[in-house]
Order: structure tokens, then sequence, then C-alpha cells
């Protein structure tokens, strides 16, 4: 994301550039002995070197970043699109979903693209303009921010809603989760406001001569280390802590209430798919988000020395490896929402069309059946009018099993028609469990 160079002294050979959020961290003449090209081979007759990122670290993060955008933006699109248009869906937890996607997607646009132009640029070198060097950090950390703080919301909410469910009912709602989520973003965009002044975009000198925009965003003052450490204590450790509790409490009453309530097995196994869903979002969160968090505690720690000593292609093996992961979360999502929601994916089929054609099929053996149906009553009302099943020939029984046939059968799917009715019509509190 961004090029971190340190200070640029005036004898740039003894310059110990190193990276806090995303670039590398190297000194130029490791830069010069590690990153020229494939072949070793020399610019023209100057025998100046041609810096490039090692192939295989290029191809595979172009790979890598294609993939996710392409997954991770269908996917994130698509979750708002389902919660809209199924009216039973829209409830308090998925109205935080949904502010989930709409932050995995701002990741997906706005951050994962700088990784492609960074692999084609020359290391150390900021390409995009000054506009970008402030607001694509400012963007990866507004979003994180706001994406745990919405986490920490779902986790409460589905507290109140199986822990004390007497509460749930009017601390639940859909106008307090839309302001939740207005909240979430307003706090976290003020946290992340000192990064516009710490990303700096200067004009540096760089290994062959030439002069390079780059873009810095290093800690080198007491205020700058103390803001990374208070983002990562504030919205990261300290959330993981409470969210670790919190769904301790969860499991534990839900398990002291399995053999107790009297809300019915169907009810009692959909609170349980959605806190595992929920739970399994909070795991893949945390630890898509931890190689980052942690090295970027070791760049802060640790000395010059040692990030000289690492090598510029592991610390950039490093690098784009925790970056990867970071934007494998905001991809991964929706993925899970299908996996583990029966309502998440019958609305994603619906959504393009295969739930469509299933009840399209369902209709036509519906109105089958009811022409059926009425074929035989009538034929039957002809030969036997008062319908007796003891008194009839053998070819009035058979017609009559027939009939019968065709009633189970015609009552069962009214029966299921009417079920799902019945779901349509439940209250919030009941409704809330089945996302």
């Amino acid at each position: 994301m961004i090029s971190g160079l340190g200070s640029v002294g005036d004898d740039h050979n003894d310059t110990a550039a190193y990276l806090f959020n995303i670039n590398i961290t190297a000194s130029y003449n490791n830069l010069t002995i590690n990153l020229t090209n494939e072949h070793g081979s020399v610019n023209g007759s100057s025998g100046e070197p041609t810096l490039l990122f090692p192939s295989y670290i290029r191809t595979a993060s172009m790979v890598l970043c294609i993939v996710i955008l392409g997954i991770g933006v269908v996917g994130n699109v698509m979750v708002p699109l389902v919660i809209i248009k199924t009216k039973d869906m829209r409830n308090s937890t998925n109205i935080f979903l949904m502010n989930l996607s709409i932050a995995d997607l701002m990741v997906l646009l706005v951050c994962t693209p700088t990784v492609l132009v960074e692999v084609n640029s020359k290391p150390e070198t900021w390409v995009l303009g000054e506009e970008m060097c402030k607001a694509v950090p400012f963007v990866e950390m507004t979003v994180a921010h706001a994406s745990v703080l919405t986490i920490l919301a779902i986790s409460f909410e589905r507290y109140y809603a199986i822990c004390e469910p007497l509460r749930a009912g009017y601390v639940c709602t859909k106008t307090r989760a839309m302001l939740i989520c207005l909240m979430a973003w307003a706090f976290a965009a003020l946290f992340t406001s000192p990064m516009g002044l710490i990303a700096q975009y200067q004009m540096v000198d760089y290994i062959d001569g030439t002069i390079v925009p780059a873009c810095l965003t290093v800690p080198d003052t007491f205020w700058k280390i103390f803001f990374f450490f208070m983002v990562i204590s504030l919205f990261f450790i300290l959330p993981l802590c409470i969210l670790i509790v919190l769904y301790t409490v969860i499991a534990r009453h839900l398990m002291a209430d399995s053999g107790t309530s009297n809300t019915g097995d169907i009810n009692q196994r959909a609170r349980r798919q959605v806190v595992l869903m929920l739970g399994t979002v909070v795991l893949s969160f945390f630890t898509c988000l931890l190689p980052f968090r942690l090295f970027t505690l070791w760049i802060i720690l640790t000395t010059r020395e040692n990030i000289r000593s690492l090598g510029v292609e592991k610390y950039y093996n490093i690098l784009y490896f925790c970056r990867i992961m970071h934007y494998l979360n905001s991809a991964i999502n929706p993925i899970l929402y299908n996996l583990m929601s029966s309502k998440f994916r019958q609305g994603f089929k619906r959504l393009i069309g295969i739930q469509r054609k299933r009840n399209l099929l369902l209709m036509r053996h519906r109105a089958t059946m009811s022409t059926s149906l009425s074929h035989s009553s009538t034929r039957v009302h002809r030969h036997s009018p008062d319908l007796s099943w003891r008194d009839g020939s053998l070819e009035s029984r058979t017609r009559n099993g027939s009939i019968r046939r065709s009633v189970i059968l015609r009552s069962s799917l009214l029966r299921h028609e009417g079920n799902h009715k019945h779901k349509d019509s439940m209250p919030q509190q009941n409704s809330e469990s089945y996302v």
C-alpha cells in the first residue's frame, strides 16, 4: 500500500530505509543486490541495475489479488441485494452484516488494486499521487476499525437475543442497528484521522540517481508510535478479548438451554446455526488480520539492524503474505454466509435464478396434481355419489385410493406452504434468529 522509506539523508547508501505500513524495509545497498531483474542484467551501458520485484512474488501477488478482487466484489454486492430483496431477512443482525459487506467492498475496490500497481513498479516508489498516498492508508485502517466495531455490535446483539431475550425486543431494533453502524464509521474515521498527517508524499533520491516519488509512513516519533500502539490495542487486542468472553458466555448458555428450552428444536437449531456462522466470521476476521498486526508491532519494536538482517526478499515474502491475508478477509465472508446459513444460501440462489426455476417446477407439479384430483373427483362422483370406502367395487376402491394419495400429497404441499407463511408472520424476536 505505502512505500516505507525512512527519513532520507544526504548519503543514501547509509540510509536504513524501513517500512511501517506496507512496503519493504531495507537499505539501498540491499535493494541493489537483491532486487535486480531475473537475469541479473543491468540497464544499458551505464551499468545501473534494473530494480524489479522477484517474479514469483509479482506473479503470485497479481493472481491472488485478481481472484480475491473478483470473488469478493461479486459476493459482497450480492449480500446487500439478498437482504434487501428478502423481507424476512431485514433484521438487525443482517443490517450489521450488510454494513460489514460495504466495508469489505471499500477495501477490495480501493486498497487491493494498489498491490497490482506496486508489484509492477520500482520497489519503494509510489506512482499513484499524493491524494492516494493519504487516502489508501486512511481507508484501509478506517474500514478495519469499522469492521471490528460492527463485529462487536453483532456479537452483543446475539448475546441479548440468546441470553437476555426479554430485553432483546427493544434493544435489538433495526433503527438502533442502523444508528450503531453510522456511529461505528464515525468513530473509526475519527480515530484514523491522524493517518492523514503521518502519511507523507515526498520526492526522494533513488538508488539509480533519479528522483522518484515515495509515500512514507515511518513511526519515527513518540506520538506516531503511540498512535499505532493505541489503534492496535483499541481495535484489535481489546475487541478480541471481549469477543472471546462474549462467545464463551453465549456457547455456555446454548448448551445449558438445550435440555430445558421450551422454544422447540427448530428454533434452537436456528440459533446455533446463526451463532456458529457469526463465530466463524469473527474467527476468520482476526485470523486474517493477525499476521499484519504482528508484523506491524515487530517493525515498531525491533531495531533497524534486525530489519536489515532479515533480507529484502524474505521481507517482501512476509509483507505480501500479510497483505494477501488482510484482503482475503474481505472476500471470504459471503462464502461463509453461503456455507453456514440456509437463508443466505436460498437468497443467493434466488438472486442468480436457481431458486426461481425450482419454484416454477413446483408450481407446475401442483397444477398437475390439482387437475388430476379434479378429474378423479368427477369420475368418482358419477359412479359412487356417497364416496363410500367400504361398499364400492374394486374399481371404486382403486379410484378412491388414488384420490386419497392425491389428497395426502396436496395436503402436504399446502402444509409446507403454510409453514413458510407462518415463518414470515413470526414476530421479530423469533424471526431474527433465522439469519
